[in-house]
């Protein structure tokens, strides 16, 4: 009989150990503050916006991506991503018949989140949440570099930017 209230005392103490932790790690942020609520705050006027957290359901319409990329054998085109609209559907054409190589590079941090070659007279999208980042990108400057070796790049690409990957599948 003492070893089965034992054991009933055991599980009893586990569940409410495991109740603790659920909460805490639920209703606290990074830095151990208490949150105030569950819905992210975003403020467009914060000295550092890069760490910003995706509001919800938004295409970001007044930042525009594209471009046409031509001339040298090696472009780069720049562009932002606003805070709270991480998720990046990017489409690149190489019209040229020889490959490219494209790159997309988080400016501030170095952080490369795509190399991908693009074979002559073909196309490539690229998707953030198909390619680990379902939380989405960092907000920031990011430059894209179009690369034809010895040849001259000769291209064009476009894209939209989100606050939820619903924003961006098509």
């Amino acid at each position: 009989m003492k070893k089965i209230r034992g054991l009933w005392v055991t599980l009893a103490l586990a569940m409410t150990i495991t109740a603790i932790i659920v909460y805490a790690s639920t209703s606290t942020n990074q830095e151990g503050v208490l949150a105030r609520s569950n819905t992210p705050e975003i403020s467009d006027n914060s000295p550092s916006t890069e760490d910003q957290l995706i509001a919800p359901m938004v295409i970001d319409t007044d930042n525009p991506i594209g471009d046409t990329v031509s001339g040298d054998a090696v472009v780069q085109k720049s562009f932002t991503v606003n805070a709270g609209y991480g998720h990046i559907k990017l489409s690149m054409n190489n019209h040229s018949s020889h490959s490219v190589f494209v790159s997309l590079t988080h400016n501030s941090t170095g952080k490369v989140y795509f190399s991908q070659e693009i074979t002559g007279k073909d196309d490539f999208t690229w998707k953030s949440f198909e390619q680990g980042f379902e939380q989405g990108v960092r907000g920031g400057d990011y430059t894209l570099q179009w690369s034809a070796g010895g040849s001259k790049v000769n291209g064009d690409f476009s894209g939209v930017t989100g606050s939820s990957i619903s924003d961006v599948m098509n």
